[in-house]
């Protein structure tokens, strides 16, 4: 242990050391057993060696040789990831209420505008807090134009994640209290040319993908919602975007599936998914992202209370949101305590049900992603992914299971499968360095110790330091 204390104080120096830009000495990471993302053995005693931000060499220590002007680390006794992928983000909410006035309404204290500007000034509230969570990686499916920069500015900002964003959302229904006088997060399709205009306008301003908000109302049946879902699925298509698509109900689900949807960003929770849905999303080649613990936080929210994990989180985010998430236990209940217990079991019938269709579809080889929805009232971006993880594995999935669809399957969703998501020769040194095997028990995420993003190191606790 002291051999091990002397290799992890020597990090201040090594961050001294190393240009945020580009390193002059390759990196190595050594001793780690290495869970590569990739669902295979892991391998004991690796070496990981790093130069310029991305990963030049990985191999076992005695087969390996070391550079000898290396920055070595010793790691005997830790465990090595991929940094994960949270691929469900929304950095246009704040975590609370104020982000979602529709839920509960706080626009007197907190003016929408002002909370709205402000997670646009200051991205890096998000940033940190998933960095200090392991997220190296975010897919924002629907905000404000904003949100479109922050994949420029995040590529090479060791503080950030990488950050891949749909833009607005083109919607069947937009809700009044989530818009703004001079900009939208909510794109309402009228009919199927407003639909394609979307697509365009998308498209010529640099969305990496085309996000549909597939909601069914009274006044817009699913029958006349349909043929927009298909035009925005054809418009797509010819400017090469894939489309993503929230879709909870099987009915719905299975129409964004045959539309082509290659990514749905919640689970079917109304019945028992059926054969030919799972059939249907293996010749699509749909990745499903179950997201299955965002409920809970509208939950507590009405309930004005904060769980005990929720409480935990709160160490490990930015203090303006924890002094706001705070509040929660001060607002008027929204429901009665009889309505609390009864929305209690109705969740938990939901779940139960979201729980099994994810088991089948996993089951049957179809591509699961973890995702959280953060940025909903508690759903906190950056921790939540820990309950989400734990959800999945909850579920029946493995904890190595739950680790490839938190890295390599949620990487390749939001269109970086071809460099994050796995460790493996000229992907960016995107790695996690944890305490204990989180392919024993997925809640051994939490032990994280290290991040290190394209080939920069930084201790969790110092990421943490606002």
């Amino acid at each position: 242990m002291k051999k091990l204390a002397i290799a992890f104080g020597s990090l201040s120096l090594l961050l001294l050391n190393h240009s945020l830009a580009a390193q002059e000495k390759p990196l190595a990471l050594l001793g780690a057993t290495l869970h590569d993302g990739q669902g295979g053995t892991a391998r004991k005693d690796s070496v990981v060696i790093i130069r310029d931000g991305r990963i030049q060499a990985v191999g076992s220590l005695g087969e390996l040789t070391i550079p000898d002007d290396a920055e070595r680390i010793d790691l005997a006794g830790r465990h090595m990831t991929p940094g994960l992928v949270d691929a469900h983000v929304h950095y246009s909410q704040t975590g609370w209420a104020d982000g979602r006035p529709d839920a509960s309404d706080q626009r007197i204290t907190h003016p929408y505008p002002e909370t709205m500007a402000a997670n646009a000034a200051h991205p890096e509230r998000f940033h940190r807090a998933f960095l200090a969570a392991g997220v190296t990686a975010v897919f924002d499916v629907g905000g404000y134009p904003w949100t479109r920069r922050l994949g420029d500015e995040t590529e090479n900002d060791p503080f950030a994640p990488h950050v891949g964003a749909t833009g607005a959302l083109l919607t069947t229904f937009v809700p009044a209290a989530l818009q703004l006088p001079d900009q939208q997060q909510f794109v309402l399709m009228a009919d199927e040319e407003t639909a394609r205009a979307g697509v365009r306008s998308h498209a010529a301003f640099g969305s990496d993908a085309i996000k549909v908000w597939f909601i069914v109302r009274r006044n817009l049946p699913i029958a006349q919602s349909t043929p927009l879902l298909y035009a925005v699925a054809d418009e797509a298509a010819k400017h090469g975007l894939d489309m993503v698509v929230h879709a909870t109900s099987l009915e719905t689900a299975e129409i964004a599936v045959d539309a082509g949807a290659k990514l749905l960003v919640h689970s079917v929770d109304d019945r028992p998914i059926s054969d030919e849905f799972i059939a249907a999303l293996l010749e699509n080649g749909t990745a499903y992202c179950p997201t299955l613990t965002v409920a809970a936080g509208y939950h507590y929210l009405h309930s004005s209370e904060l769980s005990t994990e929720l409480q935990v989180q709160l160490e490990s985010v930015h203090p303006s949101i924890r002094e706001r998430a705070l509040l929660t236990m001060s607002l008027t209940a929204r429901f009665s305590a009889r309505n609390v217990k009864g929305n209690a079991m109705r969740l938990q019938m939901q779940a139960e049900t979201m729980h099994e269709n994810l088991l089948r579809i996993h089951e049957a080889g179809v591509p699961v992603v973890m995702g959280t929805d953060a940025g909903n009232p508690l759903t906190l971006h950056g921790p939540s992914v820990y309950p989400e993880m734990e959800a999945m594995q909850a579920a029946g999935m493995t904890a190595a299971e739950v680790l490839v669809a938190s890295t390599k399957n949620a990487a390749k969703a939001m269109g970086r499968g071809s460099d994050l998501g796995v460790i493996a020769v000229g992907r960016i040194a995107d790695l996690l360095i944890l305490e204990d095997d989180p392919s024993a028990d997925i809640t051994n995420m939490r032990s994280l110790l290290l991040i290190c993003r394209a080939g920069i190191l930084h201790k969790r606790e110092d990421l943490l330091n606002w």
